[in-house]
């Protein structure tokens, strides 16, 4: 995975378009949500992608934590200094808040370990829907509303014991999901492993919106459905 060429940065104006943004997506981190369709009505670009070029840009640090605070439109300018200094706002020219990161310690410095890195966050976050989502909402009883879904990815967080990383290994840990009301919090936790050895930690969280009763038929349509993108994205024959 080459990251630049899913981005454009002119000195420290950063910004997307819609091919870059959602062939990111599509390719590398398997995620098919209609929101990162080229013409999209309501357009964004994938979270995964802003993270990336942050661990690009800055490296990785022995503890992160990044909060998406709004959708960032394609050809939206925003600022990406050329250095971090334990905390960044990511915003557009108006003062538009898209993203907050927080940093301590060390850093990995190693390019190649952090585009590994980077790698298996993307495609461990890229499978959430519907590997992971799907069995949890089933556990819980509830679904999200297949007319108008809801899933909104809020924040993350990784903390590593060292920052001499090699080929650097994500793998699921644990997963929940806490229902109130038509709401539902869902936590995704990882561990990092490198040379099978337990080197990091980290999480997921996402609010899912307009839960209801869950329902095997209506939520094997939406299933299908997103399959359907994969396979017609890749040219495979249902």
């Amino acid at each position: 995975m080459k990251i630049e060429d899913y981005y454009q940065l002119d000195g420290e104006q950063l910004q997307f378009t819609e091919s870059q943004a959602s062939q990111f997506a599509k390719s590398i981190a398997g995620d098919f949500n209609p929101l990162h369709d080229v013409g999209a009505k309501r357009f964004c670009v994938p979270g995964d992608l802003l993270f990336s070029v942050l661990l690009n840009r800055y490296g990785v640090f022995s503890s992160m934590q990044v909060k998406f605070e709004g959708m960032l439109s394609a050809n939206m300018p925003v600022l990406l200094p050329e250095t971090i200094d334990k905390k960044l706002v990511l915003k557009d020219a108006a003062d538009k808040v898209y993203l907050e990161v927080t940093t301590d310690g060390d850093r990995v410095t190693d390019p190649q370990a952090i585009a590994t890195l980077t790698k298996e966050y993307v495609q461990f976050s890229g499978k959430t829907f519907p590997d992971i989502l799907v069995e949890l909402m089933r556990s819980e009883g509830m679904m999200i509303n297949p007319a108008r879904p809801l899933v909104i990815y809020t924040d993350m967080a990784l903390e590593l014991s060292t920052t001499k990383l090699l080929a650097p290994q994500l793998t699921l840990a644990d997963t929940s999901l806490a229902v109130e009301g038509k709401k539902g919090k869902a936590t995704l936790q990882f561990d990092l492993y490198d040379n099978n050895t337990l080197v990091g930690k980290g999480e997921k969280n996402m609010v899912l919106g307009g839960l209801r009763e869950f329902d095997e038929q209506t939520m094997g349509g939406i299933v299908e459905q997103y399959q359907q993108w994969q396979r017609e994205y890749r040219g495979v024959s249902a």
